[in-house]
C-alpha cells in the first residue's frame, strides 16, 4: 500500500467513526462531566450508533441514494449542527438545559 493510501483509511476512519460522535458527547455530557477515556470511547460508540440509522432513514424515507457525496454532506451536518448547538450554548444564546 502507498502511503497516500494509508493516510486517506485513518483520516476517513476518523471523520466517520470519531468526530460525529465526539461532537454529540459535548451535547449529551458537559465540558468536565466525564473524562478523556470515557469521551473517547463514548464518541466511537455515539458515531457507530447514529450515523448509519440517519444515512438508511433518509434513503428510506426521502429516497436520497446512498453515494459517497450525500454520505459525506450527512456526516458533515450530523456533525455540525451539535458545534453549532454548543457554540450557541457557551455564548448563551440558548440556555443549558434546552441542551441536556
Amino acid at each position: 500500500m502507498e502511503i497516500i493510501e494509508i493516510l486517506r483509511i485513518i483520516a476517513g476512519s476518523i471523520f466517520v467513526l470519531f468526530i460525529p460522535g465526539l461532537a454529540w458527547s459535548f451535547i449529551f455530557f458537559g465540558r468536565d462531566e466525564i473524562d478523556v477515556i470515557e469521551r473517547i470511547a463514548l464518541s466511537f460508540g455515539l458515531s457507530i450508533a447514529i450515523l448509519p440509522l440517519v444515512v438508511f432513514y433518509l434513503s428510506y424515507l426521502l429516497g436520497i441514494r446512498i453515494t459517497l457525496i450525500n454520505s459525506t454532506i450527512i456526516i458533515l451536518l450530523i456533525t455540525l449542527i451539535p458545534a453549532a448547538l454548543y457554540i450557541a450554548k457557551n455564548l448563551g444564546v440558548i440556555p443549558d438545559k434546552l441542551t441536556r
